[in-house]
């Protein structure tokens, strides 16, 4: 799975779109808690072209369930379709989405030196310079879905 540089759960859509069989697109849906009427409507909008159904699932999704529309949940409705192996991708990537951060030791003098000790870190949250752009100064976290736009954290 490539990471395509958008943050939260919404950057992983494009490439589980892509992965998602067609017999299991509405099963997926479903474990999301995507209602059946909802299910048929986006079909018959997208034609039946299964990437673009499983976008719309997921943006959906997303927009509904807020701070809630979270990676394990996105992870435990694609096990739950027998979409493990996409599921694991996820974690993979996540894994080599750390960075190593320096961590500081004390010595014997009380002072605090760089230790050639690492830390591994998650990246998941955008820098500051992301949130000057978004023009809000909120974390995604914070603000409801409906107010947060992923392609104001593109440079």
């Amino acid at each position: 799975m490539a990471n395509r540089g958008k943050q939260g759960v919404s950057k992983y859509f494009y490439d589980i779109a892509e992965e998602v069989p067609a017999e299991k697109w509405k099963d997926f849906a479903r474990k999301l808690q995507v209602q059946e009427v909802k299910i048929g409507r986006i079909e018959a909008e997208e034609k039946g072209i299964v990437k673009e159904c499983c976008m719309k699932v997921l943006n959906q999704w997303r927009m509904k369930n807020g701070r809630k529309a979270t990676l394990e949940v996105l992870r435990k409705a694609l096990e739950d379709a027998e979409l493990g192996d996409i599921a694991e991708n996820i974690k993979d990537e996540e894994l080599h989405l750390r960075i190593p951060v320096q961590e500081t030791a004390g010595n014997s003098s009380g002072a605090h030196q760089p230790s050639t000790q690492y830390v591994y870190s998650q990246v998941s949250q955008p820098s500051s310079d992301d949130i000057k752009r978004s023009g809000t100064g909120l974390q995604p976290e914070d603000m409801d879905c409906e107010d947060y736009d992923d392609s104001l954290l593109l440079g």
